[in-house]
C-alpha cells in the first residue's frame, strides 16, 4: 500500500552551511548564503506550555535558538493541542500533503514508513555523529524499521512511576512504599479503612492502562523475552499465564476495593486531583507528572509525595526495578525532502531542537530527554521531580505496548481492560480476545 491509498487504522557543499550547531562562523556563513529557506514544522508543542511543561518548554527553546541563529531559514510553524494534531496528521497523511517536519508517535511509524510518508535519515545523522550517538540507549528503536532511521526521538521517560504520600502509607505502617505485592494489597486494605483509596485510577479515553500498568505489569510477570517473542512471532501468546496473571492482579485491585470506583469514567487528570484531593494514597503514570504534582498539588500533598514503581512478584522473570519506557514520539521528515540545503537545514532544526543544548534544558525544568544530557545542575530541581528523574535514571526501559503491538491488538486491549476493570469480563477473556486478534494478524498474507 503506498502512500495515496494511506488509510491509518483505520548538496553538500550548500549544506556545509548549516551542518553544524550555531556559532559565529555559521551564522556568518549562512548570512552570506543570501538564500531563504523554507520549512513547514507541524507539532503539538504549546508556547503556553513554557514553563509548565518540560518537553514544550525544551523543543520552543531550540526552535527560537534555531531562528535566531539562521535568520535566513523561514518556518512556517503550526501549533496544535494532541487530539486536533492526530486528527490533522491523519487527515494530510491520507492525502498525500504532510508539510516538511512533522510529529509521529512511535505507534503510527510502521504506517508511515509502509507508505512511504518518512524519509530515512541516516545519511544525514551519519553526517553528524557526535548528535547522532547521543541518544540514550533504545530511544531510536520505535522510529527505527529495517536499521533505517525514520524519527528523531524527543523526551523518553518511563510511562510508569507511582506518585505515593509517605504520610499516608506511614500512617498504616509503611515507611517506604510495600516491595512486595502482598505488601502492597495489605496496605490497599489498611488505607481502604481509613477511607483512602490505594491508586486512584482513570481510563476514560482508554490507553491509560496499557501505557502505565499493563507495559510494566506483564514484563515483572513475564521479563521481556515474552514481550520479543510476542513482537517476532516467536510462540508466545496473550493467553499464557503470566499476562493473565498480570490483568488478575489488575483486577483483583478493583475488586478489592481499592481505586476510585468511577476508574472507567474520569481521565487521568481527574485521577490526578484525586491524589491532590486526599483521596487515594498514590497513582501511576508517567515522569510527566512529576512537574504537576510540583506546580498544582497542595503543599502538604507535594511535600508528601515520594516515587517508586511497582513491587516484584514472587516467581516473576522481569527486572523489579524496570519501567514500561522509552521515547514515544518522533520528529520526522517528508519523504519528498531531497538531498541538499534545505534538508541540511531542516536536520539542523531538529538538532537545536532535540540534541544536546535541548536535552539540557529539558533535564533541568523536570523532564526526561531522549538525548542524554549529560552533568546538569539537578539543584534547579524540585524533589519530586529530581526523584523522578532518578527512578527514570535508575530503571531498565521495556517496552510500553501501545508503541510496539499492532494497533489491532492494542484496541482490543484498550477495550477489554475496561470491562475486566468494571468486572463485566475476565481476564481469561480479555487474553482470549487479545490472541485471536494476535492469530489474526499472524495470519495476514
Amino acid at each position: 500500500m503506498k502512500k495515496r491509498s494511506f488509510m491509518l487504522g483505520v548538496m553538500v557543499a550548500a549544506a556545509s552551511v548549516l551542518s553544524a550547531c550555531g556559532n559565529g562562523e555559521n551564522e556568518e556563513a549562512a548570512a552570506e548564503s543570501g538564500s531563504t529557506i523554507t520549512i513547514s514544522l507541524m507539532h503539538r508543542y504549546q508556547e503556553s506550555n513554557i514553563g509548565k511543561s518540560p518537553e514544550d518548554t525544551a523543543v520552543l527553546d531550540g526552535l527560537q535558538r534555531f531562528r535566531a541563529d539562521y535568520p535566513n531559514v523561514e518556518i512556517i510553524e503550526e501549533q496544535l493541542q494532541n487530539e486536533d494534531y492526530s486528527i490533522k496528521a491523519q487527515a494530510l497523511a491520507a492525502a498525500d500533503d504532510m508539510p516538511d517536519v512533522f510529529i509521529v508517535p512511535g505507534s503510527w511509524m510502521d504506517n508511515f514508513v509502509t507508505n512511504e510518508i518518512v524519509l530515512p535519515l541516516n545519511g544525514e545523522m551519519d553526517k553528524r555523529p557526535e548528535w547522532r550517538d547521543g541518544y540514550r540507549p533504545g530511544t531510536l528503536d520505535a522510529g527505527t524499521r529495517e536499521g533505517q532511521v525514520y524519527g528523531i526521538p524527543i523526551a523518553a521517560g518511563p510511562t510508569h512511576l507511582i506518585y505515593y504520600n509517605a504520610d499516608m502509607f506511614g500512617s498504616v505502617g509503611y515507611d517506604q512504599f510495600p516491595s512486595t505485592w502482598p505488601e502492597l494489597m495489605d496496605a490497599g486494605e489498611k488505607l481502604k479503612e481509613k477511607g483512602i483509596n490505594l491508586f486512584s485510577y482513570g481510563d476514560k479515553s482508554k490507553g491509560y492502562a496499557m501505557s502505565s500498568w499493563i507495559s510494566a505489569l506483564t514484563d515483572r510477570i513475564n521479563g521481556p523475552d515474552w514481550t520479543e517473542s510476542i513482537l517476532n512471532g516467536g510462540g508466545a501468546k496473550f493467553t499464557d499465564d503470566g499476562f493473565v496473571k498480570g490483568i488478575s492482579m489488575m483486577s483483583e485491585l478493583a475488586k478489592a476495593g481499592y481505586l476510585n470506583k468511577d476508574l472507567n469514567s474520569v481521565d487521568t487528570d481527574t485521577m490526578v486531583n484525586y491524589y491532590f484531593e486526599g483521596r487515594s494514597a498514590a497513582f501511576v503514570s508517567g515522569i510527566w507528572s512529576a512537574m504537576n504534582v510540583v506546580n498544582n498539588a497542595p503543599e502538604e500533598i507535594t511535600s508528601a509525595t515520594r516515587v517508586a514503581v511497582f513491587p516484584g512478584v514472587e516467581g516473576g522473570l522481569g527486572n523489579p526495578l524496570s519501567s514500561s519506557g522509552g521515547a514515544g514520539v518522533y520528529y520526522s521528515v517528508n519523504s519528498g525532502i531531497e538531498a541538499g540545503e534545505k534538508l541540511d537545514a531542516i536536520m539542523t532544526m531538529l538538532d537545536y531542537m532535540t540534541g544536546a543544548d535541548s536535552a539540557k534544558l529539558m533535564a533541568e525544568v523536570g523532564g526526561f530527554p531522549a538525548y542524554d544530557p549529560g552533568e546538569f545542575d539537578k539543584s534547579k530541581l524540585h524533589p519530586v521531580a529530581q526523584a523522578a528523574y532518578e527512578a527514570s535514571a535508575a530503571a531498565d526501559a521495556t517496552k510500553i505496548f501501545d508503541l510496539w503491538f499492532d494497533a489491532s491488538i492494542v484496541e482490543v486491549l484498550n477495550t477489554g481492560i475496561q470491562g475486566v476493570m468494571a468486572g463485566s469480563s475476565t481476564p481469561e477473556q480479555l487474553a482470549e480476545e487479545t490472541q485471536q486478534a494476535y492469530e489474526t494478524l499472524l495470519n495476514k498474507p
